[in-house]
């Protein structure tokens, strides 16, 4: 099995039943027709855009940063990018799936529009939903008056699929299982929550130190505490240590690195005491997270390929 990990873009779907080339900011389809056209994706991968997934028929399960969720009728899937996802779907599974870039939908937004959306909000935000019949007709007619505008290409098509998507994210944001707790964290802690959560993820392998985040957001260690705990019920210190260990996670399964220098790419001199953080946090021991995903690997598809 290769181990080097695929991130797409848009670009590297096409519609090959209609000879079609899709914009590199935005896609759309059946997704009976994405699954069966694009058979690369059965394999994990990430990608740099946001992709929105309602499930109307079929079954399976869908295996989003090491969390398996399942896939069946209603089930909806809100991805972020940099996030690494598999499937493993019936063959008569269907439903609506697009992507789009974040510079495509703040076109007609503030910057801060998507955060301010609870499943967008944090890397604590759950990527999946499960919707009853109405609320699933509700979001699959959001869907069908998107895939008309793209079809169609009228004047100024772009704005209403824009308009569609703030609309569909509306009622998710309704919808949202976590909607009670994140409507809370709107304003001033949203925002800085974000800020440190975007801090993170640019400096962690870099800066360890709290205080050099606190320092970059002119805030005091204190209330950095203090925000943290308040949104998401965690020190930044433990929001520091999550993302250590999903890039670990990640840099474990999907590439040919030694458990040493996986410490060492993550800024660890000594590797005994990553494999004891690692070990603290999951329960395993890196070589033994490894061979347990290697395995479910393998008889995933061993069981594809009989």
């Amino acid at each position: 099995m290769s181990k080097s990990l695929p991130v797409f873009n848009i670009s590297n779907f096409d519609d090959y039943n209609n000879c079609m080339k899709f914009e590199s900011n935005f896609y759309i389809r059946k997704f009976s027709e994405h699954v069966r056209e694009n058979l690369f994706i059965e394999k994990p991968h990430g990608h740099n855009f946001y992709l929105i997934l309602l499930i109307t028929q079929g079954y399976g399960s869908h295996t989003i940063d090491f969390l398996e969720y399942e896939v069946n009728v209603g089930s909806m899937f809100i991805i972020s990018p940099g996030q690494i996802h598999q499937w493993n779907v019936s063959q008569d599974v269907d439903g609506f799936i697009l992507f789009f870039t974040k510079d495509f939908f703040l076109h007609d937004f503030n910057t801060d529009r998507l955060t301010n959306f609870p499943f967008f909000n944090s890397t604590f935000s759950s990527p999946y939903v499960k919707l009853n019949n109405s609320e699933s007709e509700q979001i699959e007619l959001k869907y069908k008056l998107i895939y008309k505008e793209y079809q169609n290409r009228s004047l100024k098509y772009q704005d209403m699929i824009r308009m569609y998507l703030n609309a569909m994210f509306i009622d998710l944001s309704r919808i949202y299982p976590e909607k009670e707790a994140q409507g809370k964290l709107y304003g001033y802690d949203l925002l800085q929550l974000h800020r440190y959560e975007a801090l993170v993820d640019k400096y962690f392998k870099m800066h360890r130190p709290i205080s050099c985040y606190s320092k970059k957001m002119n805030i005091t260690d204190r209330q950095l505490n203090y925000l943290c705990k308040k949104t998401v019920g965690k020190k930044p210190s433990e929001i520091m240590t999550d993302r250590i260990i999903l890039e670990a996670k990640r840099l474990i399964i999907h590439s040919d690195l030694s458990i040493a220098s996986i410490a060492e790419e993550l800024n660890y001199k000594d590797n005994s005491y990553f494999i004891r953080l690692f070990k603290r946090i999951t329960n395993q021991t890196p070589e033994q997270f490894r061979n347990e995903q290697y395995n479910r690997y393998e008889k995933y598809w061993l069981y594809r390929d009989a």
